[in-house]
């Protein structure tokens, strides 16, 4: 059995991926906040704060068709890293980004965002775990 986090190359297919889904969520669902959203052995997952909201069964189809749509957009994702004090300011708005930026040393871990189309994703030492429009 192949473990995704291993293979370097699975992992970066999972990880775009779990950028799919967080944009494909996040047109269907605006209010949606996102804390991690890691590659693990069986591929990713989201932690998603929906508010009120709760995704079910059969809104999988919903936000699948929309991850087709998004992917068919040509649409690249780039790598910026940027500084705390940058991170800082970009999530001022966002409770779950900042708790976990400020308890952040910028001098151990890279701190990078990823754009891809509208949406912005924040990212420390490849692990994928926040987004925000």
């Amino acid at each position: 059995m192949i473990n995704i986090k291993e293979n370097e190359d699975l992992s970066k297919l999972n990880h775009s991926c779990a950028h799919l889904l967080a944009q494909a969520v996040k047109h269907l669902y605006p209010n949606a906040k996102f804390w991690v959203g890691p590659v693990i052995e069986e591929g990713f997952y989201y932690d998603i704060d929906l508010g009120d909201e709760v995704i079910k069964e059969e809104d999988l189809p919903k936000i699948e068709k929309e991850m087709k749509k998004l992917s068919k957009d040509g649409k690249r994702i780039v790598r910026h890293e940027i500084s705390k004090d940058e991170a800082l300011e970009m999530f001022h708005d966002d409770p779950y980004k900042i708790d976990l930026i400020s308890r952040m040393d910028e001098n151990e871990q890279v701190i990078s965002c990823y754009t891809q189309g509208d949406l912005l994703i924040f990212v420390v030492d490849h692990m994928l775990i926040l987004l925000k429009n």
